[in-house]
């Protein structure tokens, strides 16, 4: 006898409920996970291996920082474990009346609690400040001591033996400075050269000051002395003369005066002069050296 034709929706239904218990119990027997639960997205949607080696520990990106802690006890401040501190900070209430109810009993409670875990708590954080500062400290000091004892340690034999390239001069330099037995002359030596040369710089300032002071005669200071200088720079010029400057007198060469020197002018009656101009310049040079100063 023929059951109930099913329809073709409820063939297909049935149809996927089987695929889908099919693959679950695929599923069931499998050692990893598949490909398919992992986005395409991730980076371990490829499988790459990794070496023997241990790899190093990543670093984490931890987001914002930390306050620095609060020092509760600085050095300069009172002694907060005191009795006489812990009173003053924890007072006990001026009235001590019955509660009239439960809530003024509950907050008098708590009032005391607050009180009390304030004093405890104090103690304790001063108790562990002592504590971590001693073992600072003795650290500190197993450290100093460790790195005096290897700072003054004397040369291993292996290092000695290792060591023959090292020159004398190397090893004086590792020890200590260079020994310098001419030091002492060699300071005295530069400091008078510095002293010579203050005192050149002295004279050589005094000779400009009184350089100065003889040149200061023709100094023009007054509008007189001015407009009689302009009028004597910027005269007329007579009939048939130039009004060019250059055109009146050149100034003096070198070879003009190599040439008054070495009596080799042009100019006769320069050339037949006497040696008077000459010796007369010389002579004042020999004064101004001789005094110490700048003559007229």
């Amino acid at each position: 006898m023929r059951g109930p034709s099913l329809s073709a929706k409820s063939l297909n239904s049935l149809a996927r409920c089987q695929c889908s218990i099919t693959s679950i119990a695929h599923r069931s027997f499998a050692t990893s996970s598949p490909l398919t639960a992992i986005s395409p997205v991730s980076p371990k949607f490829i499988e790459v291996p990794t070496t023997p080696q241990p790899q190093a520990r990543q670093k984490l990106d931890i987001k914002g920082t930390l306050p620095p802690p609060r020092n509760l006890f600085p050095a300069r401040a009172l002694r907060k474990t005191s009795k006489k501190y812990l009173d003053a900070l924890t007072k006990e209430p001026k009235e001590q009346r019955e509660p009239t109810n439960e809530y003024v009993a509950w907050k008098r409670r708590m009032a005391a609690s607050r009180r009390t875990n304030l004093r405890e708590g104090l103690v304790e954080l001063y108790k562990r400040k002592k504590d971590h500062d001693g073992a600072v400290a003795v650290r500190s000091k197993i450290k100093q001591e460790d790195r005096n004892r290897r700072l003054r340690a004397p040369q291993r034999e292996d290092e000695r033996l290792t060591d023959p390239t090292i020159k004398e001069a190397n090893r004086i330099l590792q020890s200590g400075p260079i020994p310098d037995p001419n030091r002492e002359t060699r300071v005295a030596e530069k400091s008078a050269r510095v002293q010579a040369k203050e005192a050149a710089r002295e004279e050589q300032r005094k000779n400009a000051l009184h350089t100065l002071y003889m040149q200061a005669r023709s100094f023009i200071t007054t509008e007189e002395q001015l407009d009689a200088k302009i009028e004597e720079i910027f005269k007329e010029p007579r009939e048939g003369e130039s009004d060019n400057i250059w055109d009146r007198a050149a100034p003096l060469s070198i070879q003009d005066m190599l040439a008054s020197i070495n009596k080799t002018e042009k100019k006769a009656v320069s050339f037949h002069s006497g040696p008077a101009q000459i010796t007369g310049q010389r002579m004042k040079k020999i004064a101004e050296e001789l005094t110490g100063g700048k003559m007229d």
